[in-house]
C-alpha cells in the first residue's frame, strides 16, 4: 500500500513529461507557435522538475520526507487543473511550472520514504516496482491521447485534468488516512538492520554537508548523476517529442503516433514486471543491464542508418522501450538508495534529478531545431548518449566492486569465493 501511493509520484513524473508532449503538436496550431516556442514550452516542464528536485530533496530531509511528501502532491493537483482549465498560454506556463516542479520536488521524497521501509535484501524488487509506475504514466497518457486525439484542443484539458485528479485522490489518501499514518511509523527498518558495517552505521550520524564532500559518498554520485543523465537524454527526448517527431517529421498522423508509443511501453511493462523485478536482486542484475544497454544502442544506430524512415523508426522504437526496462532509471534509482544513508538519500537523490532534469530540458529546447535540420543526427546523438550512459555504469559497478557496498551481484561473488577458500582449505586438512 505505501509503495503503490508513493510510487504516484513517478507516475505523475512521467505522466506531466509525456501527456505535454502528446499536446505540443496541439499546442502549436492553437497558439501558432514556432519551433523554438514548441521547445521551450517543453523545456519549461524539465527545468521546472529539476528545480523542484532540488529543493525537494532538501526540505524532506531537513522537515520530515512524510511532511513534504504530502505537500507536494497537493501543489502538482493545482498546477495540472490550472493547465486543464487554462483561458490562455501565460496560464498554461503558470501551471506547468506549478505542476513540474511539485512532481520533482515529490521524486526523490517518495523514494527515500519507501527505502527507509524497505529491508536492503529487497530494495531491487520493491523499488524497481516504483518503475511500473513510470510506465503507467506514459501508457495511461498515450492512451488517453489517443481515445482524445479527435477532440483537437479540448484533448489537452482532459488529459492534465485526468492527472488532477490522480494527484488530489493520492494526496487524499496520504493526509487523511489514520491506516497509511500508521504504515509510515511501523514499517521504519532501524538502522542496524539498514547498515550492514559500522562504517555505514557511523555515516548515519555524519551531516549532510561533510558526508558529500566524503569520496566515498561524493564519487558515487558523480558516477550516477552521469548514468542518469545519459540514459534520460533518449528517454526523455521521446517522451516529450516522439508525438511531435512522427507527426511534424514523419507525417504520421496523431492517432498513430499515441497508439506507437501506447503498445510500445505496454511491451515495455511486460519486461521490466516479467523480468527486471524478477532478477533485479540477484545475480543476473548487470547482464540485464549491459543486454539492455547493447539493443537500446542497437536500436537507434539502425533508424539513424536509414534515415528515420517512419516504418524503420517504429521497429527501433518498440525495441528501444523493453530493452530500455532493463537498466536507466529503475537501476539508478536503487543505487541511489543503495550507496547513501537514509538521511540524505533524498538530498542527494534531488540533486542527480535537478542536475540531469537542468540538462535534458537545455536539449529539449533544441531537439525541435535539430528533428527540423536533420532527424538523423539527432538519433546518431542519442547513440553518443547511450555510450556514454553504459561508460558511466560500468564505472559505478566497478566503485561498488571495489569498495564492497552490499550488491546481490558482488555479494553472490564474494560468497562463491570464500566457498572456494572453505574447501581448499578442509582439503589441505585433510
Amino acid at each position: 500500500m505505501l509503495t503503490m501511493n508513493a510510487s504516484i509520484a513517478s507516475y505523475l513524473d512521467a505522466s506531466i513529461l509525456v501527456t505535454t508532449g502528446i499536446v505540443l503538436a496541439m499546442w502549436k496550431t492553437e497558439f501558432s507557435l514556432n519551433a523554438w516556442w514548441v521547445g521551450a514550452l517543453s523545456t519549461l516542464v524539465t527545468l521546472s522538475v529539476a528545480f523542484g528536485s532540488a529543493i525537494g530533496g532538501y526540505l524532506s530531509d531537513k522537515f520530515g520526507r512524510v511532511t513534504v511528501f504530502n505537500i507536494d502532491i497537493l501543489f502538482v493537483a493545482l498546477g495540472t487543473f490550472l493547465v486543464a482549465l487554462a483561458p490562455n498560454l501565460p496560464v498554461i506556463v503558470v501551471g506547468l511550472f506549478i505542476a513540474g516542479a511539485a512532481s520533482g520536488a515529490d521524486l526523490p521524497t517518495s523514494l527515500a520514504v519507501i527505502s527507509e521501509r524497505t529491508e536492503p535484501d529487497q530494495y531491487g524488487k520493491v523499488i524497481a516496482s516504483t518503475e511500473i509506475y513510470w510506465l503507467g504514466g506514459i501508457v495511461i497518457s498515450q492512451g488517453l491521447g489517443f481515445l482524445t486525439a479527435s477532440l483537437g484542443y479540448m484533448s489537452s484539458r482532459i488529459l492534465f485534468a485526468w492527472l488532477g485528479v490522480v494527484a488530489l485522490i493520492t494526496w487524499a489518501i496520504r493526509a487523511l488516512s489514520p491506516k497509511f499514518h500508521q504504515l509510515e511509523v511501523s514499517m521504519i527498518v532501524p538502522v542496524e538492520r539498514r547498515a550492514s558495517t559500522k562504517e555505514e552505521i557511523a555515516a548515519e550520524k555524519i551531516p549532510f554537508k561533510k558526508l558529500i564532500s566524503m569520496p566515498r559518498y561524493f564519487v558515487p554520485m558523480i558516477g550516477l548523476t552521469g548514468f542518469y543523465l545519459f540514459w534520460n537524454i533518449p528517454a526523455n527526448t521521446w517522451g516529450s517529442f516522439l508525438n511531435y517527431f512522427l507527426v511534424t517529421i514523419d507525417g504520421r498522423s496523431q492517432q498513430f503516433s499515441t497508439l506507437c508509443a501506447f503498445f510500445a511501453n505496454i511491451l515495455g511493462a511486460f519486461v521490466l514486471y516479467g523480468i527486471y523485478m524478477k532478477f533485479a536482486d540477484t545475480k543476473y542484475r548487470y547482464v540485464m543491464t549491459r543486454i539492455g544497454l547493447i539493443l537500446c544502442i542497437l536500436s537507434f544506430v539502425l533508424s539513424a542508418a536509414f534515415g528515420g524512415v517512419w516504418w524503420i523508426f517504429t521497429i527501433s522504437y518498440f525495441v528501444y522501450c523493453c530493452a530500455n526496462m532493463l537498466h536507466g532509471e529503475p537501476l539508478f534509482k536503487i543505487w541511489s538508495q543503495s550507496l547513501y544513508p537514509v538521511h540524505v538519500r533524498a538530498s542527494v537523490t534531488g540533486i542527480s534529478y535537478s542536475i540531469v532534469r537542468a540538462v535534458t530540458a537545455i536539449f529539449s529546447f533544441v531537439t525541435p531545431a535539430i528533428m527540423a535540420y536533420s532527424p538523423t543526427l539527432l538519433i546518431w546523438l542519442l547513440v553518443g548518449s547511450l555510450a556514454i550512459c553504459w561508460l558511466s555504469a560500468e564505472l559505478v559497478m566497478r566503485f561498488i566492486a571495489h569498495h564492497n557496498i552490499p550488491d546481490p551481484v558482488y555479494s553472490s561473488h564474494e560468497r562463491k569465493l570464500d566457498h572456494n577458500k572453505k574447501l581448499a582449505i578442509n582439503k589441505e586438512t585433510h
